[in-house]
């Protein structure tokens, strides 16, 4: 899916932005309020097998983790 570690590391930055963009929306507050570094971690490697946009997985992680 992406040709180095350097692509790999932009698009973890990327998943972790939007999803405490997406959580800071939702509650007030980032995604380390409620999800420990390595659940996080976790959620990413599930995101690089999905075929779906960043945005969409964020958005099922949230309303899932909040419900």
């Amino acid at each position: 899916m992406f040709n180095n570690i350097s692509e790999v590391n932009i698009v973890r930055a990327v998943f972790i932005e939007t999803l405490s963009d997406e959580f800071t929306a939702k509650t007030g507050v980032g995604v380390y309020a409620y999800l420990a570094p390595v659940d996080i971690n976790q959620l990413f490697k599930e995101y690089l097998h999905q075929h779906s946009a960043i945005r969409t997985f964020v958005r099922r992680c949230v309303k899932f983790t909040l419900a």
